[in-house]
């Protein structure tokens, strides 16, 4: 699902850095300054992906972060906007829509998209 929705980000002519893990996102965000979106697999191993955002806000508070998700515990996203969650499967252009939606106000760039290997 990963490579899918990178390749398509691509298509729509992103950048796209990809991270197989929490640790491997974190480090990513914390080397690389170019950096307009984050996009969370909820399903991600380890650290929770609602962990993980709460964590790099800390650091980058004005980077949107959008959640992928096929079932949606919707306790856990708790205060997450139903603007900030993309549902699997894609359903025609949400993708797209979601990501240009909170890329607005940046010039496009790249997006780190967490996904479990």
């Amino acid at each position: 699902m990963r490579e899918v929705t990178a390749a398509s980000l691509r298509d729509l002519g992103y950048t796209v850095l990809e991270a197989g893990s929490d640790r491997a996102a974190l480090e990513l965000l914390q080397h690389s300054v170019n950096i307009d979106l984050m996009l969370i697999d909820f399903a991600l191993p380890g650290m929770s992906a609602a962990k993980v955002a709460r964590r790099v806000q800390t650091t980058r508070p004005a980077l949107p972060i959008l959640f992928v998700t096929g079932y949606a515990d919707r306790a856990a996203l708790e205060g997450v906007s139903e603007a900030q969650i993309i549902g699997k499967p894609f359903v025609g252009n949400a993708l797209h829509d979601r990501v240009r939606t909170a890329l607005a106000r940046r010039p496009p760039g790249r997006v780190v998209h967490l996904r479990p290997s």
